[in-house]
């Protein structure tokens, strides 16, 4: 005799259940289980079950169990302290055959999260994740984020948004589209602040980028979304408007810089600065601040002088306002000291 069956458990919830055993031969050899037994449905949390990295203030995270048999609703719950408790209602009731719920994941940063699911008719249908899972917060770096311009020595704020409780945060930027960041903004500043004023270093390049990391969690971090520009600047001093040059006078264009430009291009425009169609000179010392120019013969009272880095013509500036250059007469005779009769006739030149 094998004296065992392996029983398939049906899905016929209850408490109070027993199994007869009798002789289908005498129905009067019989017996059943001395006690009563239960049989109920399972629910096993898959979602998330140890290792997952939850962000306050992100895409709601899907909780998400599997189900056996009959179990109706369910609760959920989380724990903060690797299951030891249960104190934090995630939701009071939800269909269990829906096998997922999402959950807006909650300001509370941990690293010894877990999560619960209960049947509500039943409390002893139950299961938790197996392993910690964290909840951490968030930095989203807003500025710069991409083709911004900055010019060194300016100062510029960096903001940033922040969600759960992060105390501090350091600031880094990097000059090659953010494939490192060896440089230093600021140790530690408060993230709660939102912004940082940085003035912007002597480090030109197109392809600066920022990024945030809090100081006490360096997995929760941001950086710029595109390159922005760390540039030089170049600005025009003379002349900037109102002057009246005369033809063939000399003249000094002047020019203050921040940062390092190594030369710079002159040149003027006659139309009110619609075109700059005449060069002054190509290339020039940047660091002379100082041009002497000798002024040409083009007639106009809408002219203006443009200074540009000669390897970067972004980094410009241009005069103000409009300055004259005009013709010129000499008075050569009478000149002084001469005797002119009455009536006599006498070349004014």
């Amino acid at each position: 005799d094998n004296l065992t069956y392996a029983w398939t458990i049906p899905d016929k919830i209850g408490i109070n259940l027993k199994v007869k055993i009798y002789s289908l031969t005498y129905t009067d050899v019989t017996d059943e289980s001395n006690a009563v037994f239960t049989i109920k449905g399972s629910l096993v949390i898959t979602a998330p079950d140890g290792g997952e990295v939850l962000v306050i203030g992100g895409s709601p995270f899907n909780i998400a169990w599997t189900k056996t048999g009959t179990v109706g609703n369910a609760k959920l719950e989380y724990s903060t302290d690797a299951g030891a408790t249960y104190p934090n209602l995630i939701t009071a009731s939800v269909d269990s055959a829906l096998l997922t719920y999402s959950w807006a994941v909650p300001n509370v940063p941990t690293t010894q999260g877990r999560v619960k699911i209960t049947g509500i008719a039943d409390s002893t249908v139950t299961d938790s994740s197996n392993v910690n899972f964290r909840i951490r917060g968030n930095l989203d770096l807003t500025s710069p984020n991409g083709a911004e311009l900055w010019n060194i020595n300016s100062q510029k704020s960096i903001t940033w948004n922040v969600t759960g409780a992060i105390a501090n945060a350091k600031l880094e930027y990097s000059t090659d589209a953010g494939a490192a960041y060896p440089n230093l903004i600021v140790a530690s500043t408060s993230a709660a602040a939102g912004s940082y004023a940085w003035t912007i270093p002597d480090a030109p390049t197109s392809q600066a980028r920022v990024r945030i990391t809090d100081t006490a969690d360096s997995t929760v971090t941001d950086s710029s979304l595109a390159n922005f520009d760390i540039k030089p600047s170049v600005t025009l001093a003379a002349p900037n408007g109102g002057e009246v040059f005369k033809v063939n006078s000399s003249q000094n264009i002047t020019w203050s810089m921040v940062g390092t430009i190594a030369n710079v291009k002159l040149e003027y425009s006659s139309d009110g600065g619609t075109t700059y169609p005449y060069v002054i000179i190509a290339s020039t010392p940047a660091a002379a601040l100082s041009y002497t120019w000798s002024v040409p013969d083009t007639i106009s009272n809408t002219c203006m002088v443009k200074v540009s880095s000669a390897g970067d013509s972004t980094v410009q500036d241009v005069s103000n306002a409009y300055f004259k250059i005009r013709g010129d007469l000499a008075l050569a005779a009478p000149n002084g000291a001469e005797g002119w009769p009455i009536n006599t006739n006498q070349n004014i030149t």
